[in-house]
Parts: C-alpha cells; sequence; structure tokens
C-alpha cells in the first residue's frame, strides 16, 4: 500500500528549512521538493503539517494536500494501466502536474509518454522516436512552433505539406507520424495537461494508401522448388521457400529446431508480437527441415534479399512490373518478406478462412490482414445463388 508523508529537512533548525515529499510505493521511496520551507518549530510532527499558528498555515497545509492528491492520482492512474511506476516517471508527472514545467510543452511530455511505454516493439518506439524528430525538423523549417495548443487543423496540413512536398515521403508516412501525435494527445489529455481536442476532429485522421507489393503465385514457388541449386544458393532458396509455406517473418524462422516442432506443428514465439503460435506444417515445408536435419542455414537478411534474387531470376520470374514511372524485371522486387506475403496472399486466394490465416500470420484486425494481402477474393455465382436458390414459386 503506498503513502505518503512531509517531512522537513533539519529538525534542529533555527530558521526555515525545507520540506520534502516522502512517497513509498513497492519498497521504493520518492522524495520530492514541494518548494515550500517552515521553521521546525511551526512544523507539527505528528501530521505533517504547518502549525495553525504558522502564517497562513491554512493555504500552505492546502497546497501541502495538493501535492499529496496529486501524487495519489499520477500512481494510481499508472497502476491501473499497468504502466512502468519509476520515480523519474513519478517526478515528472508531478512536475506538470503542479505547474513546474511548462504545459505546452509538448516534446518533454512526448519523451516522458516513450520512457513510460516501456512495453513499446522496436518497431513502435522507432515510430516514435522518428516521429519526434521529424517534428523538430518540422519547427527549425517551418518556424511553426509545436505545442499542445498549437496542434490543430492547421498544424495538420501544414505538416503534411512538410512530410509529402518537401521531405518527399509517402502518404503511409504522414499517417504514421499522425497516428503517434494522435497518441501522445491522447495520453497528456488523459492526463488533464491537454485541453486541446482539435485533434479529435474528423479532419484529423490518420490516412493510409495501399501499396501494390510482390507476391509469388504457387507456381512461381514451385518453379523455384524444381531449380537445381547448391551452396548458398541453395540455402537461400530453402529458406525462403520455407517461408513461403510458415507464413513466417525473418525473424522466426531461426527459431525452427527439434523442440519447436510437435507432430506436424510449428510452436514459436512471434520476436515481433511476442506471441506464441502454432502453425501446421505443410509437407513440403516439413521435407525442407528434415533435408537440413533441423538445423537450418542462418543467414542474415541482408545476404538473403540478396540472393533470393538470383534464385528468382533463375527461376525465370521475369514479369516486367511498372510501378510509377519505372520499370521491373519482378524478381528484382522480391525480397525476404514476400516470402510472408506470399504465404498470406496464397491462402487468401486458396479460400482458407481470414481467421485461420490471421492466426498464422498474428494480425489482430481483419481491416489489416486485407491490406496486407495482394489480390481480392472473387465471389462465384454459386455462392450467391446459395443465397437466394434459384427456384421461382409459380403464381396461381
Amino acid at each position: 500500500m503506498a503513502t505518503a508523508k512531509f517531512y522537513i529537512q533539519d529538525k534542529k533548525s533555527n530558521n526555515k528549512t525545507s520540506i520534502r515529499l516522502f512517497f513509498n510505493y513497492k519498497n521504493t521511496v520518492l522524495k520530492y521538493s514541494v518548494n515550500l520551507s517552515v521553521n521546525p518549530k511551526l512544523w507539527n510532527q505528528k501530521n505533517y503539517r504547518f502549525k495553525h499558528q504558522a502564517t497562513h498555515s491554512v493555504k500552505l497545509n492546502r497546497q501541502l494536500q495538493r501535492v499529496e492528491d496529486t501524487i495519489f492520482d499520477i500512481y494510481q492512474n499508472l497502476k491501473t494501466k499497468d504502466s512502468l511506476i519509476t520515480n523519474q516517471i513519478l517526478k515528472e508527472q508531478l512536475d506538470v502536474r503542479l505547474d513546474k514545467i511548462e504545459k505546452e510543452d509538448f516534446f518533454s511530455y512526448m519523451k516522458l509518454y516513450v520512457e513510460q511505454k516501456q512495453e513499446l516493439r522496436k518497431t513502435t518506439m522507432k515510430d516514435y522516436l522518428q516521429t519526434y524528430n521529424t517534428l523538430k525538423q518540422f519547427e527549425i523549417s517551418t518556424g511553426y512552433l509545436v505545442s499542445f495548443e498549437s496542434i490543430n487543423l492547421d498544424f495538420y496540413n501544414r505538416f503534411k505539406n512538410y512530410i509529402l512536398t518537401s521531405l518527399k515521403h509517402s502518404v503511409n508516412t504522414f499517417g504514421k507520424r499522425i497516428k503517434v501525435i494522435k497518441s501522445i494527445m491522447n495520453y497528456a489529455t488523459e492526463l488533464g495537461i491537454n485541453k486541446n481536442l482539435d485533434y479529435q476532429k474528423k479532419a484529423f485522421k490518420v490516412i493510409s494508401k495501399k501499396i501494390k507489393r510482390e507476391y509469388l503465385n504457387v507456381d512461381e514457388i514451385e518453379r523455384m522448388i524444381a531449380l537445381k541449386l547448391d551452396g548458398e544458393l541453395a540455402q537461400c532458396r530453402d529458406v525462403f521457400v520455407l517461408m513461403c509455406y510458415l507464413g513466417l517473418r525473418y525473424s522466426d524462422y531461426k527459431k525452427i529446431n527439434r523442440n519447436s516442432i510437435s507432430g506436424n506443428s510449428l510452436n514459436i514465439r512471434m520476436h515481433k508480437t511476442n506471441e506464441d503460435i502454432s502453425i501446421p506444417i505443410h509437407p513440403t515445408a516439413m521435407h525442407i527441415i528434415e533435408k537440413w536435419d533441423y538445423q537450418l542455414p542462418k543467414l542474415s537478411n541482408a545476404k538473403l534479399n540478396k540472393q533470393i534474387k538470383k534464385v528468382c531470376r533463375y527461376s525465370e520470374i521475369d514479369e516486367v512490373i511498372i510501378l510509377g514511372e519505372s520499370k521491373y524485371k519482378k524478381y528484382e522486387l522480391i525480397t525476404c518478406h514476400t516470402a510472408r506475403r506470399s504465404f498470406a496472399t496464397n491462402g487468401f486466394e486458396s479460400k482458407v478462412p481470414t481467421r485461420v490465416l490471421m492466426q498464422i500470420t498474428g494480425h489482430k484486425k481483419e481491416t489489416t490482414f486485407l491490406n496486407y494481402v495482394q489480390r481480392k477474393r472473387e465471389v462465384e455465382l454459386s455462392q450467391i445463388l446459395e443465397i437466394y436458390p434459384n427456384k421461382l414459386k409459380k403464381v396461381s
């Protein structure tokens, strides 16, 4: 149980001495200066307050009570959300709530948010840091001062123009930055630090554009399997094909070993999401695993990306792809992540239930998964006829 008490710095002092808050929680003590001082003769050691003889004792004791109420409020809020609680986090939030730092200091609060969210994945943390740096650059380049009060629709449009025109980044990059900003604003609003709600308006939205990414169809994958290779190219081909059949990310294929396989299932904890999944192993995939005696080649991401393009070229996966004003041979666009995308898309086209595929790929939202898939599922006439039987009642 957390407790809060106020102690004076020097009990024996003949002059005023500073007052500090001692907040005890989880076998830890936060010592916090409240910017008040008192002559020890006017301090009540039993109830940790100013004696009524002290000048303005009622007002001063109210200030102390405010500090006590605030620290408990902060602590309970963090505890309810199961957030990381440290002395630094408590102190910084107290500073803001007690007006010791400027409420408009959006960047300081953004740092606080990132420090508190220790559970963020590396990729998510990277998005936050990139957003922080981009906002700093935006402020310097445009002269637009970023604060809680200035994050409005005017900011949204200026920032969008800066991302798309000045930096020449994609719509999806802008969408990522806005998503982070909205998270920070929500956090500050919940704590009562931010009062500006313009970021909640419909026009202040996270936008995205589905980008066409290449995948390999079943025929192309089979051509790779049939290719006679040896050495490093054979290693890259086998690892890539295995990921096509299991839907794995590059970060997870190295976890395959005898202990991770039970019967016809691969059981691993996904690196990106830290979740346990069980994947049915296709006979072709099992053949590859057994071929390498359950010890798959250890290949770097860069090596795999480079060599798999050669494998695809030798497999005559050389369809001309037009992206914008540029032309590519399909094999030039293949990376190790193409394997996972191929699994999802081929499975979707084969009418494997979406939820089953999502259990394997780890996608939480169906909309996210469908954006990941590179083909649309066609609805056949026979399926429509199942909804509306093709029998007309005779009219007498």
